[in-house]
């Protein structure tokens, strides 16, 4: 676990990531946590637009993806991601976490599995693991 003086110190300054998330309140949610860190935002209300987003921009950096949407699902959008990139991270979050729903995410190709409601501190350690050492700066 990330300590929160770790946390405040902690700046992503200006990496872009990727909100996959169709409800607007989960979508604000995450896009205030990351903001907080200097990250910039994209966002996709489905996993259609996720993968149009990723096919017309290489500077995101990682993915986090809800399961369950309208149009293309997660998992799909994941398969379908990972056809032309293997190498970007890609983070579920959902509201189902059962076994059954993890063992889908991984087989997808997703990189780690949260639930929802999102904790911080967890948000803040995976972001830590997956964005690259030299993008982080100190306050």
């Amino acid at each position: 676990m990330i300590s929160e003086t770790i946390m405040n110190d902690l700046i992503f300054n200006g990496i872009e990531v990727l909100i996959v998330e169709d409800d607007f309140i989960n979508f604000s949610l995450i896009k205030e946590l990351i903001c907080y860190l200097g990250l910039k935002h994209h966002w996709a209300k489905n996993g259609r637009e996720a993968v149009e987003i990723l096919a017309n921009n290489e500077n995101i950096s990682l993915v986090l993806m809800d399961i369950n949407m309208p149009e293309m699902d997660g998992i799909a959008a994941t398969k379908k991601i990972r056809e032309s990139n293997v190498a970007i991270p890609i983070i579920f979050q959902t509201a189902y976490d059962s076994d059954e729903n993890r063992k889908e995410c991984f087989e997808a190709g997703g990189n780690e599995f949260m639930s929802k409601p999102m904790k911080k501190e967890m948000l803040y350690s995976l972001l830590k693991k997956y964005l690259a050492k030299s993008q982080i700066t100190q306050k």
